[in-house]
């Protein structure tokens, strides 16, 4: 098999060419994940932003492959435990059928740390100056982008959050009404703030002039403190692991779950012939409803207390345990009413003619709707999402790393990365990361087919079919779930999985089309 050639995939064309500009420049796929990453804080602004946070995995050629934890961390430190001046308030947003309640404001903010885990992979990994990765990033500032539809329809969306203040309505309103469909999206604050992180060098973020400009906006009436960002550090983690099908599949570990229910759903399904079934057929889908199913009981009874717990995945992935749960597939869940969740995670996956593999998973929540004063660098609002604060806002311990559902994941076959994927979309994210993973491994499906056929997606006794399933199947299926929500359309919802996959032809990228994404091969 043929490897010649680079493959990029991202949330939109800049992106992704961020980082083909990397490889043609001599640049390794460390290099190219990293422009890309810092494109990405430009281009895709609902998304994600350099005061976000998010992870990395890596492979490196005939290498270990590594997991770079940069996400979100609670704030609080050296500070007081009054709340009386902090400001955390809700803001309703309209989706195309239903209204969301986001939680936002200066005290929504979290520890970031995007900046600090792409200063550690940038010293570790990469081949080029700073200088050079940045490029594109500072120019798509300066000179601005075309907005495509996906990512106007993203500004749409948030328009409430992102225009509370005078300077956001500066980025993203700066005519009075919300940026539209290919609208130039300029940031010149931004732009300089990145010419002001290669002076001072990215760690600055956290102990320079930039830092003194997060406590001031967030201090007051948050809960960022200097100490916080002095305290900040990205973990390098060794990533979860699972054999399915042959495969050595990698993900990301706690105190992040996603990563590990990903590998547990995937050692549920190692005992049923998937590619004996129809694809996107009614047992099919009705088997995906049950082994989701039995992975929440899972998450509930035995991982969500235990995060933290040493040797936690050897104990929740032990064969003993698995099977206890496979012996759960088949019972009915009852029907409760469908709920939405924030969308904003973007996600990029890059594989070098070496063979070098890069997966990054950024986010912003859906933003704080307050920018870092000066700096054209929207905060994020991780201590306001409510799929990371389950327990209840504001009652973490400061200085504990956040946990999330994303997850950068790699499958090997052999020595080769076979497929590498992540996905934004919240409590989404496993789900097309699984069937990504399941439609290449099971199906045998090419990089095209296998991110952006339909899929499914299975939460509180819903099944929710996105559209494009064949209606005989779906007439089937309505008899055999307790709960069925056939979508008419294809969605955001669903997740973004931009991924790179292996082929008889060497490496094809797919941007995933929900989210406009794109694949550029060098």
């Amino acid at each position: 098999m043929s490897r010649a050639g680079g493959v990029v995939s991202a949330g939109t064309e800049e992106t992704a060419r961020a980082g083909i500009e990397m490889l043609e420049a001599g640049g390794n796929a460390f290099d190219a994940a990293v422009a890309a990453a810092f494109a990405s804080f430009v281009c895709e602004p609902a998304l994600t932003s350099l005061a976000g946070g998010g992870f990395l995995m890596a492979k490196k050629s005939g290498g270990a492959i590594s997991l770079y934890d940069f996400f979100t961390a609670v704030p609080g430190l050296g500070r007081d435990n009054n709340r009386d001046s902090v400001n955390f308030h809700s803001v309703d947003v309209n989706f195309s059928d239903t209204t969301q309640e986001f939680h936002v404001g200066e005290g929504s903010a979290a520890v970031p740390g995007n900046a600090a885990g792409l200063a550690l992979v940038h010293k570790e990994l990469c081949s080029l100056p700073i200088e050079k990765i940045l490029e594109p990033a500072i120019r798509y500032a300066r000179d601005g982008i075309k907005l495509s539809p996906r990512q106007a329809g993203f500004l749409k969306i948030l328009t409430p959050i992102l225009t509370l203040t005078e300077e956001g309505r500066s980025f993203f309103a700066p005519g009075g009404e919300i940026l539209s469909e290919g609208d130039i999206l300029v940031n010149p604050l931004l732009a300089d703030t990145l010419e002001s992180l290669l002076r001072d060098g990215l760690e600055s973020f956290y102990n320079g002039p930039l830092s003194r400009s997060i406590v001031e906006g967030f201090s007051k009436k948050g809960f960022l403190t200097e100490e916080d960002l002095r305290s900040y550090r990205v973990y390098k983690r060794e990533p979860v692991m699972v054999i399915y099908r042959g495969r050595q599949v990698y993900t990301n570990p706690p105190p992040s779950s996603g990563g590990t229910l990903i590998a547990f759903t995937l050692s549920l399904l190692e005992g049923f012939d998937l590619g004996a079934m129809k694809h996107n057929g009614a047992d099919y889908l009705k088997l995906l409803s049950e082994v989701k199913r039995v992975t929440n009981e899972a998450r509930r009874e035995k991982l969500d207390e235990c995060l933290f717990k040493e040797g936690l995945t050897d104990i929740f992935l032990s064969d003993e345990n698995v099977t206890n749960y496979r012996k759960r597939i088949g019972i009915e869940a009852p029907a409760v009413p469908d709920e939405w969740h924030s969308a904003s995670t973007t996600q990029i996956s890059v594989v070098d003619a070496l063979g070098n593999a890069a997966t990054v998973t950024t986010s912003t929540g859906s933003g704080s709707g307050y920018p870092i004063p000066g700096t054209g660098i929207m905060m994020n609002n991780m201590l306001g999402e409510e799929d990371l604060n389950p327990g209840g806002f504001h009652l973490q311990r400061a200085g504990e790393r956040m946990s999330s559902m994303m997850s950068p994941t790699i499958v090997m076959h052999g020595d080769a990365p076979e497929v590498v994927t992540g996905s934004g979309g919240s409590n989404r994210i496993r789900s097309a990361i699984l069937q990504v993973i399941l439609n290449v491994l099971d199906f045998g499906l090419p990089a095209g087919k296998a991110v952006n056929l339909p899929r499914a997606y299975f939460d509180k006794g819903t099944l929710h079919v996105e559209h494009g399933v064949d209606e005989r199947e779906l007439k089937r299926l309505e008899k055999m779930v307790p709960h069925l929500k056939s979508w008419s359309c294809r969605d955001v919802f669903f997740g973004g999985a931009h991924s790179v996959v292996l082929t008889e032809g060497g490496y094809e990228g797919a941007g995933d089309e929900r989210r406009g994404g794109v694949a550029i091969k060098n």
